[in-house]
């Protein structure tokens, strides 16, 4: 709370919150998507950048200009004679 405008802290509110209130929330988030500003914001100029793309001709998707964020490593494809090298450089 900023000098009392705003209303209640996050501590307060989340003490007052009544199950059903909750659900209600939650039925909202999962009808209008996350409460974060910030993503909303990314997803709407990347909805902005695919679609002036496309309009220029562009082949991009959606997801091309959306931020990565934890990203799974890549799986490289290893071969029996890439096993037998690991395993020779480890002799004793």
């Amino acid at each position: 709370m900023l000098n009392g405008i705003g209303g209640r802290s996050v501590a307060e509110a989340k003490a007052s919150l009544s199950y059903t209130e909750a659900l209600s929330w939650m039925a909202y988030v999962e009808q209008n998507g996350t409460l974060n500003l910030g993503l909303k914001i990314e997803r709407g100029f990347a909805l902005l950048a695919t679609i002036l793309n496309n309009v220029h001709g562009g082949k991009a998707t959606f997801d091309d200009f959306l931020p990565v964020r934890g990203a799974a490593a890549e799986e490289v494809e290893t071969s029996a004679y890439d096993l037998f090298s690991l395993l020779q450089s480890v002799k004793r």
